[in-house]
């Protein structure tokens, strides 16, 4: 992005909902990737098959303990039952967390009764100990695996359960301002955070985007021109493009987008400085 279009964006007042929340992982090195965000922080932490839901709790009171707000994910396909459902979200609340974001998770298998994180939200619906704030994934690209019609019949069933939603991982604001205006259209309730890259080396950005399904996306981003400069003219990925043409949608507190979330992969100094030197009044 030129000097001009910097100075464009930083002259625009930052909207007061807007929020940034930032995406970790519970693996080495997470600490020292808290430690350059901004004090306190809005922190969301993964779940994987490979560390469980226990990693993301440990994590979760360390980054809680350090001052930041946390948002654990959890995913259903590692809850096994309601009595262990109700277990985690009594450590949440011991931990202050009122806070969670529900996936169905990328286990092959579910180990117990919830193969899919509506069935989660079901039963933590019934539930006293509830978080006040519960979170669902949303899939403006689609979904590498599930059809686009029971995509959408999902999301409109979470919906009746849950306080927001989030997008999975874009490059460019099209396909997510496309995606928010049917939502409208379609009535969807939701505050949604867009989901954004951070600053990371291109090609480990890319074998995340092709293991998350994203491979269509970016067979057909190809064509745009553009995007190959954005994306492999120099040896890292900035989403200053993306943040310029998303950027009114930002201003629209109720038809746009409330906020972003920064998919950091743990890259967060590169990340906090890049959003802060395209918006330095979110600092």
């Amino acid at each position: 992005m030129n000097d001009a279009n910097r100075a464009a964006l930083a002259a625009l007042a930052r909207p007061p909902w807007l929020a940034t929340r930032f995406e970790l992982l519970p693996i080495r090195g997470m600490r020292e990737a808290a430690a350059a965000l901004p004090a306190g922080a809005l922190v969301t932490m993964t779940c994987s098959p490979r560390h469980g839901l226990e990693r993301t709790l440990e994590a979760s009171e360390w980054l809680v303990g350090a001052g930041f707000q946390v948002v654990p994910h959890l995913a259903a396909r590692l809850v096994r039952d309601r009595l262990h459902l109700e277990r985690l979200l009594a450590q949440l609340a011991a931990l202050g967390i009122e806070d969670v974001f529900v996936v169905g998770g990328d286990a092959e298998r579910p180990v117990g009764d919830f193969p899919h994180g509506l069935a989660l939200l079901e039963a933590m619906a019934s539930l006293s100990m509830r978080p006040e704030r519960v979170g669902v994934p949303a899939y403006p690209e689609g979904h590498h695996w599930i059809a686009a019609a029971p995509l959408q019949r999902d999301l409109e069933a979470k919906a009746a359960l849950a306080d927001y939603a989030v997008t999975q991982l874009c490059f460019e604001a099209a396909p997510l301002l496309a995606w928010r205006e049917r939502q409208r259209r379609l009535g969807l309730p939701l505050p949604v955070y867009a989901g954004i890259p951070g600053v990371m080396d291109r090609r480990r950005l890319l074998t995340i985007a092709l293991r998350l399904g994203l491979g269509p996306s970016l067979r057909a981003l190809r064509r745009q021109d553009g995007w190959l400069s954005r994306l492999f003219g120099a040896s890292l990925y900035r989403p200053d493009a993306l943040l310029r043409d998303l950027w009114p949608a930002l201003e629209v507190e109720r038809e746009g987008f409330v906020g972003l979330h920064v998919y950091t992969f743990n890259q967060t100094e590169p990340s906090r400085a890049s959003l802060e030197a395209l918006l330095p009044v979110a600092r």
